[in-house]
């Protein structure tokens, strides 16, 4: 399997947002300052109006990550949270908020992420190439899949394949996630074995998912 780009990664902080300023002391001072070290072209500030809004959006920073610059796509304050976007990892977005907060608690004496009472959940979305073609369907699928390419595939010139799953838990028994998904890129040919895949989890365990998956379906 080979990487094709990271789509996204995102990291997800839930807790009441109220708890990042508990004596409502003036963040104005605090949004220049982050604006300033971590080179965001646009923050909450650049509309006035809209800071008394749910959502307080910082975009387009930089962060010095352990492996070299990262770029901070979004940083956005929910009334329920704090979402960081980046290309590279949720490692590297959880990294850069525990940064910023730990930052802003000794500097301005706001809470950092270690007073929060957060609730860590993540999205990560990855596009990959496979070496071979997947084996996905059981061989007593095959009179199907005979009877579904006549009607599918080479009656509108070509053959049907694989287009891709999910899976997910129970929504009734969980707190809903997202499924993880794997399917073809679209726009793509079948030959090319290009694929994009979401998981509700970190970057690292998405790659770890994709590796078992490659292994069970080539």
């Amino acid at each position: 399997m080979r990487l094709l780009a990271v789509r996204l990664a995102r990291s997800i902080w839930l807790f009441p947002r109220y708890f990042l300023n508990p004596k409502g002391v003036d963040t104005r001072p605090v949004f220049d300052a982050i604006k300033e070290k971590y080179t965001f072209l646009k923050t909450p500030l650049d509309n006035p109006k809209g800071m008394g809004n749910e959502e307080l959006k910082f975009e387009f920073g930089s962060y010095a990550g352990k492996s070299g610059s990262v770029a901070i796509v979004a940083l956005t304050l929910h009334a329920d949270g704090i979402v960081v976007d980046t290309r590279s990892s949720t490692d590297d977005g959880d990294a850069f908020l525990e940064e910023v907060t730990m930052w802003v608690g000794n500097n301005y004496g706001l809470p950092s992420y270690k007073d929060l009472p957060l609730k860590r959940i993540y999205a990560s979305e990855l596009n990959v190439a496979l070496d071979k073609s997947p084996k996905i369907f059981d061989p007593k699928m095959a009179s199907f899949l005979k009877e579904a390419n006549s009607i599918l595939g080479k009656d509108r010139g070509g053959k049907a394949e694989f287009i891709g799953f999910q899976i997910g838990p129970d929504p009734t028994l969980t707190d809903k996630p997202a499924p993880f998904r794997f399917e073809r890129e679209i726009n793509t040919a079948f030959g090319e074995n290009r694929y994009y895949s979401f998981s509700p989890t970190t970057t690292a365990v998405h790659f770890k998912l994709l590796d078992l998956l490659e292994k069970a379906i080539t």
